[in-house]
């Protein structure tokens, strides 16, 4: 029995956005990739089994949106567009991340983008940095914004950065935009805007662009000149809001709670689609307690509390990013250990603010001391 498998609910409401990582090929080889995609990856899901798994997450009121990743998604035309209708037919909003390859021409671009959305697509997010620069020309993003600022899709950049430059101007400088032509991608400012319908259109006049710092996993682990660390403190507090709300499914039919950047890691597997269904999965991954904390509590404060219940396992002090840390934290520890530390702290903080001065008076609770003296005996 898995963790938490006695308790394997899908809280009702709660939205899910299901990634299919359909295959790890890429047509690039980025440093910084987290999943080691390249034209040598050769891992891909069969054609019928992600079917099957939409198929599936239909029956799961939670899931309202399907996103296609890898990858580079485009790579495999036929295949998307049949999933892309699948996905349409059963009522699902579809997403595609690209690097934008199809696009060497604005003409050669339209004829696979209008392919695309009319097979259902709905959204599409560019990935572009230093590091896609490396393989391909900044004409070919452009092109591939031309497209879509063609088919009225929202322009969504991700850009990753190791500079210390300020992140809108660096992207602009690099690929030969307008800075007048773009907007910085904050959600809870964007979204409203985008469901109304008298600035919708202001906002898709601009190419919003997301960013974040170079995460020190999967390939980038192996240039570390490129990385930057900060000291733990440094790192922002609060709750993520990807894990558990942007599972993926890998081409081997392994579902991750997150979208982690450091590719596939065992604390995050909740299970397999070859051997469980999708709703049990999906349940499992709302109840382990390790998810939970870090929904509710942040990556941060998983860290500085594994520290503080295992100060046997050796932790750095400084990190590239919070996802980082929020990996590292997992490391020498089995899915059951986390939980069991994350009910800890969960207990633990319910005593903090409701029963402080039982703490005071018992400042070791039960579960504590169980998890000390079993990590004593490990």
């Amino acid at each position: 029995m898995q963790p938490n498998d006695f308790a394997a609910e899908i809280p009702a409401n709660r939205k899910v956005e299901l990634g299919l990582m359909f295959s790890q090929t890429c047509n690039i080889t980025c440093r910084h990739c987290g999943i080691f995609s390249s034209p040598y990856n050769k891992n891909k899901m069969r054609l019928d089994d992600a079917r099957c798994w939409i198929m599936e997450a239909a029956h799961i009121p939670n899931i309202k949106q399907i996103n296609f990743t890898g990858g580079e998604p485009f790579l495999f035309q036929d295949e998307l567009a049949d999933l892309l209708q699948l996905s349409r037919s059963l009522g699902f909003g579809t997403r595609v991340v690209t690097n934008g390859f199809w696009a060497r021409t604005v003409d050669a671009g339209m004829k696979v983008l209008s392919r695309m959305k009319e097979a259902g697509l709905c959204e599409l997010n560019f990935s572009a940095d230093s590091f896609h620069l490396e393989f391909l020309p900044a004409e070919t993003l452009r092109n591939a914004l031309e497209c879509a600022r063609q088919l009225d899709y929202c322009r969504i950049v991700s850009f990753v950065t190791n500079s210390d430059k300020e992140p809108l101007e660096d992207f602009c400088s690099l690929y030969g935009i307008q800075l007048s032509d773009v907007r910085q991608l904050i959600p809870s400012e964007i979204i409203p805007l985008l469901r109304n319908p008298e600035t919708e259109r202001a906002v898709k006049s601009k190419i919003l662009v997301y960013y974040g710092q170079l995460i020190g996993l999967g390939r980038a682990a192996e240039y570390p000149k490129d990385l930057r660390w900060f000291p733990v403190d440094v790192h922002l507090d609060g709750g993520c809001r990807e894990i558990v709300s942007k599972p993926v499914i890998y081409p081997d039919g392994d579902l991750q709670a997150c979208c982690c950047a450091g590719g596939k890691m065992s604390p995050f597997t909740v299970g397999n689609l070859h051997r469980e269904s999708l709703k049990t999965l999906i349940g499992r991954m709302f109840n382990r307690s390790h998810f939970q904390f870090i929904t509710t509590e942040g990556p941060k404060a998983l860290f500085k509390l594994v520290a503080t219940v295992r100060p046997d396992l050796p932790r750095e002090h400084q990190y590239t990013s919070v996802c980082e840390m929020c990996v590292r934290a997992a490391d020498g520890l089995s899915p059951a250990e986390l939980d069991e530390i994350a009910n800890y702290g969960q207990l633990k903080r319910f005593f903090d603010v409701f029963a402080a001065d039982l703490v005071k008076t018992s400042p070791t609770q039960p579960d504590a001391k169980g998890l000390l003296s079993r990590k004593d005996n490990s």
